[in-house]
């Protein structure tokens, strides 16, 4: 097996799917910053207190556009991969891309939306009503955990997508 064609396409849609999913959070923040309330460091969600029910209806509709962005993008990846796979390595060939792909996303969530966008270049439109200046705003650990438990979910992920993709084929 060639894994390089496969890590190839996986880097490009990783990095594709981040451009797009960056693009649609940081839309939905800019209309409204509580909508992604439960993504902020625990000492500005506790500042700003409990999300308003406006803000958990659009939080849904965000999510669901989320999904369906995220479900096309994964279609579109496979196209290449199952063209030249073949059926008996189709799973280690899908589960391969599939961790590629979510991986690069994950380390750019952490380093370009966290890191530089919400840490380092602060835009006003990213701080929450009341909760201007706080200490949890400049916290690279907190990030970096979110990047560090984007792992575990991106095995999983791989690994049962990998399984559905091989069943279904």
């Amino acid at each position: 097996m060639n894994l390089l064609p496969i890590i190839s396409n996986a880097v490009v849609f990783g990095v594709g799917l981040g451009s797009i999913l960056f693009t649609m959070i940081l839309v939905a923040v800019r209309v409204n910053p509580e909508i992604m309330l439960r993504d902020y460091p625990p000492d500005v969600q506790a500042e700003h207190g409990p999300m308003s029910d406006r803000s958990k209806r659009q939080r849904l509709l965000v999510a669901i556009l989320v999904l369906a962005v995220m479900f096309g993008v994964i279609v579109a990846s496979l196209a290449p991969i199952l063209d030249d796979a073949e059926a008996a390595g189709l799973f280690p060939t899908v589960f391969v891309h599939f961790f590629v792909m979510f991986s690069v996303f994950n380390v750019l969530d952490w380093l370009v939306l966290d890191w530089l966008i919400v840490v380092r270049l602060r835009p006003s439109f990213l701080t929450l009503p009341g909760t201007k200046g706080m200490a949890g705003y400049r916290d690279y650990a907190f990030h970096f955990r979110g990047f560090l438990i984007g792992i575990p979910i991106t095995l999983a992920a791989s690994l049962l997508l990998a399984a559905l993709v091989t069943l279904l084929r």
